[in-house]
């Protein structure tokens, strides 16, 4: 799908209203890329971007997916993120690294030291939710970290 095959009509790019506030949960459809990141349509209303440093899995133009609104600039403009906001995204951080240490028989070979290009790749989250995730969870006793990686306690 091309961004020109989206019908943009009635969509507004800095709406003086806008029915939600910061960490709301919305619809969202790419509607195309730029320099800076994807430009979305949130709830067929309004335009928003989601910052390149934001997209941590593979989105292609014509995509539908949840986000939510990180930001409503001074100017009205919207950030948009792919994942929660604040404590939720810790939350979700969490419950991809359990079912992955699930999946891979118990451990998996990531830990502090891991490189965020390898944690993005085998989680879709960013290396500060990782970290602070499993600090939760090592602290509930969850798991144990090792300098091979994580595991999850018998």
């Amino acid at each position: 799908m091309r961004s020109s095959d989206i019908d943009t009509t009635g969509i507004e790019e800095a709406p003086e209203n806008v029915e939600f506030s910061e960490g709301d949960k919305v619809d969202i459809l790419v509607y195309k890329f730029t320099d800076l990141g994807a430009t979305v349509i949130i709830n067929d209303k309004y335009f928003g971007l989601v910052y390149e440093n934001d997209i941590y899995k593979e989105i292609t133009v014509g995509d539908r997916l949840k986000g939510y609104i990180k930001k409503i600039r001074e100017d009205n403009k919207i950030d948009v993120s792919l994942r929660k906001i604040g404590y939720g995204r810790i939350e979700d951080a969490k419950e991809k690294i359990l079912a992955r240490l699930k999946a891979k028989g118990g451990s998996l070979p990531l830990n502090d030291d891991s490189s965020p290009e390898k944690i993005k790749k085998a989680l879709q989250i960013s290396k500060g939710s990782f970290k602070k995730a499993i600090g939760g969870l090592y602290k509930e006793k969850i798991i144990d970290i090792t300098s091979k990686g994580i595991k999850l306690k018998k």
